[in-house]
């Protein structure tokens, strides 16, 4: 799957993605929203939920939206998980 069939599904099957293939990388907190990243062949996933709900779900390959002190680290994981499969 690339980024742009990801961007294509629906709402549900994106959250089933998510949950069985995706790579859950981190999650922060940004003015009252929970901001959770997931890794996906070669792209990242940024799912936004405020008071639970989810806001927004954007697919991204590189870019501003990933947390930039960690992108690094998050990399290097990634070509070690890449290395290992």
């Amino acid at each position: 799957m690339t980024v742009y069939d990801y961007a294509k599904l629906g709402t549900a099957k994106k959250e089933e993605v998510l949950i069985s293939d995706a790579l859950f990388l981190e999650y922060y907190v940004d003015k009252g929203t929970i901001i959770y990243v997931y890794y996906l062949n070669g792209f990242f996933i940024e799912v936004t939920k405020l008071n639970g709900n989810v806001v927004d779900n954007i697919p991204f390959i590189r870019g501003y939206k990933i947390n930039k002190k960690n992108l690094h680290a998050i990399e290097k994981r990634n070509a070690l998980l890449s290395f290992a499969a």
